[in-house]
């Protein structure tokens, strides 16, 4: 009987003063930062970084701009009316239109013309659109566009590397590898097991030294993982709802940025995360 009460003492003890895992041994210090101006259902796309301002765009164009550091928050709109997707060059929006076009910081030289994607993202190199039949490269200076076939799910680093993930090989496993930006294998970086089976996959954002951030749907639990070049999984965690097509960023000191709802609000909070040596 008194090890069973001690038993039961310790489980209230370990109840009340263990921490929250996001999964079997991250540990998560959540932070709300800011309350957005902005409807949840309001068609939220997601979020980008730019230094320490966090851009928050919806499909009708509508943006709050957010700074970290002195915690001031500036409401806009893009030059879109209708917004498939944006990324942020020198502090200003580019996007991807409704009608296929991109509006915004854009190059003079790229050309006036409509693509089938649905995401855009900018890199030292230029700008990459995907999410069609194929990904679109425009180089800095392009007067025209370069087709990259057999690669849908792409995503540029700022070396002239895309991180791109589909299945390959003989036993039909997923890979993560990089790529040139005109679609040439340059690594083979990581191999995943048969076990990985997801549904939901999305790669990105891109981490703060180039890693690649996988979050997919095992077993109905949404899992996050950061894959860096060298072929290291850096972690593997549990990760929030997803809610909103970019609801994940990286801040400049590597924490997470997630976009939640709370009692109907939109909030942008950071995640401090904790992970086991070894």
């Amino acid at each position: 009987m008194k090890i069973n009460l001690l038993s039961v003492i310790f489980l209230i003890v370990c109840l009340f003063v263990m921490p929250h895992y996001a999964g079997a041994q991250t540990q998560v210090d959540a932070e709300q930062l800011f309350k957005l101006p902005l409807p949840a259902d309001s068609g939220i796309l997601g979020m980008r970084v730019s230094g320490s301002k966090v851009f928050v765009v919806n499909v009708t164009g509508r943006f709050v701009r957010y700074d970290l550091e002195t915690r001031e928050a500036l409401n806009g709109r893009a030059p879109a009316e209708r917004v498939l997707d944006f990324d942020i060059v020198l502090g200003q929006l580019v996007c991807l239109g409704g009608d296929g076009k991109v509006a915004g910081r854009v190059r003079q030289s790229w050309p006036d013309q409509s693509y089938s994607a649905c995401r855009i993202d900018v890199s030292t190199e230029g700008l990459l659109l995907s999410g069609g039949n194929r990904a679109v490269f425009l180089e800095k200076n392009a007067t025209e566009a370069f087709y990259i076939d057999d690669l849908a799910m792409v995503r540029p680093i700022d070396n002239g590397y895309l991180w791109s993930m589909q299945v390959r090989g003989t036993h039909g496993r997923w890979h993560a590898d990089l790529y040139d930006s005109y679609g040439n294998l340059m690594h083979e970086v990581y191999e995943f097991s048969d076990e990985f089976v997801p549904s939901g996959l999305e790669i990105g954002p891109i981490g703060p030294e180039g890693e690649l951030l996988v979050s997919a749907l095992e077993n109905n639990v949404r899992k996050l993982s950061l894959i860096a070049s060298n072929g290291y999984m850096f972690w593997k965690m549990d990760g929030p709802p997803k809610l909103f097509p970019r609801d994940i960023a990286f801040d400049s000191q590597g924490n997470m940025l997630v976009l939640e709802v709370k009692n109907n609000d939109l909030w942008l909070t950071r995640w401090k995360l904790t992970h086991p040596e070894g």
